[in-house]
């Protein structure tokens, strides 16, 4: 299938899903597995796997028409010169104190040389790995191939849960601002993709403001921002400001119960039609119930501001737009049951392990299913919707 031009909209979580970028896990995802603690995954779990899931997972979306197109290959594929500058700027240079400034410069450019004949995939590995070179002088060198002691440290990246690093509203794709430190430069990555992809982005999300794509939902003349542990205030404003949500009305779902188990609005909230959700059950009534502030755009699609129009709760919101809620429960949320891709209107990809009897609640409303195993990827912290930034949906 041959990807045409396109400009990136997303106007309802609903609609048809017609291009998707994904990252499939590589090397880069082992070093998180090896230190779950530091890298914010549940669990360690095989990497074998989680690739032949992944695979499996887009093989699902192809066969539902879906353009699939993955990070890695998209960035392996931009102009040579372009794609060595990102490479540049992802390595590091620590030398030690006594070396000369000659020593250096012998240093730095045998590193060059070395990144103008790297294949592109060994390029992308790279900009992942994100390696520093500590490089001192070796007492012990025999010639110029053996005249430094290098040792190499990494800071990689794991970012196969595309969702967190863009949003994609009806007015075009915005670069949003992760909060956890490990996983800010996934925005970059972000913004190489869409230069790849010739995709002008309408705004980047900036300091101190935090926006994260598992908290925004589209939903026609609506959209969900969730504003909680990883998406704030600031974010949510500079959107706001910037018109990118479109010329549609704003609910931000402030979620009152801040924790990783629930650390976006797509992680206990999912569209599966204009008038059927999912929504786990301790957020539609209670202490865990968000408020939702309602912001109207006023002006005219081409020029316009919000104004705050009111507060309501999360329940009441969703019965006045007509939306019927399947509550989950606590434990198939664990099971990341409302991380489910929706593929078109009441079709959806959920993860294998949400169970049979949650499947046949949807199929009694008419929602078809397509289970898929996510037991190893669920590891990092994530389902379907985690794992892929839906960039293009069109009706029919």
């Amino acid at each position: 299938m041959t990807l045409s031009p396109f400009v990136p909209r997303q106007a309802a979580e609903w609609l048809p899903a017609r291009v998707v970028l994904i990252c499939e896990p590589a090397i880069e995802t082992l070093f998180s597995i090896l230190h779950t603690g530091a890298a914010n995954f549940a669990h360690p779990f095989s990497l074998v796997k989680a690739r032949e899931e992944h695979r499996a997972y887009r093989r699902l979306l192809e066969a539902h028409g879906v353009h699939v197109i993955d990070l890695r290959a998209l960035l392996a594929q931009v102009n040579r010169a372009r794609l060595i500058g990102w490479a540049r700027q992802a390595v590091a240079l620590d030398f030690e104190a006594s070396l000369s400034a000659a020593e250096r410069a012998a240093a730095q450019a045998q590193v060059e040389a070395a990144l103008q004949v790297l294949d592109a995939d060994s390029l992308v590995d790279v900009l992942m790995l994100r390696p520093t070179l500590h490089i001192a002088r070796n007492p012990d060198a025999l010639d110029d191939t053996t005249r430094f002691s290098t040792r190499f440290s990494l800071d990689p990246l794991s970012p196969y849960y595309t969702r967190d690093p863009l949003i994609t509203t009806s007015a075009g794709v915005v670069i949003t601002r992760l909060k956890l430190a490990n996983r800010s430069v996934e925005n970059d990555l972000a913004a190489y993709a869409m230069e790849a992809l010739g995709v002008r982005p309408i705004y980047r999300v900036q300091p101190p403001g935090t926006l994260e794509g598992g908290d925004f939902i589209p939903c026609g003349e609506f959209v969900l921002q969730g504003q909680g542990l990883l998406t704030d205030e600031a974010g949510i404003r500079q959107c706001l400001e910037h018109r990118a949500y479109g010329y549609v009305e704003v609910a931000v779902v402030e979620d009152p119960f801040q924790s990783m188990s629930a650390m976006h609005l797509d992680t206990y909230f999912a569209m599966l039609d204009r008038d059927l959700a999912l929504c786990l059950d301790t957020r539609l009534a209670g202490d865990c119930e968000p408020a939702v502030k309602v912001y109207i755009p006023q002006g005219t699609p081409e020029a316009f501001t919000y104004v705050l129009a009111r507060t309501v709760l999360f329940s009441r919101y969703l019965a006045e737009k007509g939306i019927q809620v399947i509550p989950l429960s606590e434990a198939e949320h664990a099971q990341f049951a409302a991380n489910v891709l929706t593929i078109g209107p009441r079709r959806v990809i959920a993860v294998q392990q949400a169970g049979e009897g949650f499947f046949q609640r949807l199929r009694d409303l008419s929602v078809e299913v397509y289970p898929t195993d996510f037991e190893a990827l669920t590891g990092g912290y994530g389902g379907p919707h985690c794992a892929s930034q839906v960039l293009l949906r069109l009706p029919g």
